[in-house]
C-alpha cells in the first residue's frame, strides 16, 4: 500500500476515534435528572516509509478515552462532578453514586 494511501486511511480511522460524542457520552436520563459522562481523548502516531527497491512503510501509534468527569443536569442546577486522577475509575464512580442518587432523592421529594 502507497503510503499516501495508508496515512489517508490512518487519518480517517483517528477522525472516527475522535469525533464529538467520545467526548461528551449519550446523556444518562435519571429521574428529572441527567447525567452526561466528559472524556478526554489522547490520540497519538508516527508513520514513515521508504520508496525505492522493496518499499517499506511503517507505523505506530495509540490512543486512550480517559474519562475525566460527568456533568449532572437537574431544572436549572448544573454542576460539573471531576474524576480524579488519584483514584481508580471505578472507585470514584462508587464514592459518587450514592451522593448523585441522594441528590435525585432530596429533588424528587422536594418537588
Amino acid at each position: 500500500m502507497a503510503i499516501e494511501k495508508f496515512a489517508e486511511t490512518l487519518l480517517e480511522k483517528l477522525r472516527f476515534i475522535t469525533q464529538a460524542e467520545t467526548v461528551i457520552g449519550q446523556p444518562i436520563q435519571a429521574g428529572s435528572a441527567t447525567v452526561v459522562p466528559v472524556s478526554r481523548v489522547s490520540v497519538g502516531f508516527g508513520l514513515g516509509g521508504h520508496a525505492g527497491k522493496g518499499e517499506l512503510t511503517a507505523s505506530g501509534g495509540g490512543a486512550s478515552v480517559e474519562p475525566v468527569a460527568f456533568l449532572y443536569i437537574n431544572g436549572e442546577d448544573v454542576r460539573i462532578m471531576p474524576i480524579s486522577k488519584d483514584s481508580s475509575l471505578v472507585g470514584k464512580v462508587m464514592d459518587i453514586v450514592p451522593d448523585v442518587v441522594n441528590k435525585f432523592s432530596k429533588k424528587t421529594a422536594a418537588e
